[in-house]
């Protein structure tokens, strides 16, 4: 999804430092693992707060704009990384059911949105 441009962003928990707007990312796929590949390097556009619920069926970021509408909530989900097939369940949807999988609060979840929009470039 990083390679064909649908993922511009990652949400992580708060920590820190994160990366600033202007500074190069590096993208990594499985850190911490014997797998890991590096992906490529972007350009960080965006650090906003992001507070996500689940059970409100809303996006909250930088404690002033919420995202409510299914649209909304499906194109928040796609930027993510969670595409919806044509005949299955939309991103929303999809974001929600692997969020409740790995995370210990599957409604609620409070961290940082890291943003990259279409500043990616593969690595050589």
């Amino acid at each position: 999804m990083i390679f064909s441009g649908e993922k511009r962003q990652t949400i992580r928990l708060p920590r820190k430092r994160h990366a600033r707007a202007g500074e190069r990312l590096q993208l990594f796929q499985g850190m911490r693992t014997r797998s890991c590949l590096r992906l490529g390097v972007a350009t960080c556009l965006e650090v906003r707060d992001v507070l996500l619920d689940f059970r409100e069926d809303r996006v909250v970021l930088d404690d002033a704009v919420e995202l409510t509408t299914y649209g909304e909530l499906n194109a928040f989900a796609k930027r993510d990384g969670f595409a919806g097939l044509p005949a299955g369940p939309a991103p929303w949807d999809i974001m929600r059911k692997w969020w409740a999988m790995t995370h210990d609060d599957p409604e609620h979840f409070r961290g940082v949105l890291i943003g990259w929009g279409e500043t990616f470039e593969r690595a050589a």
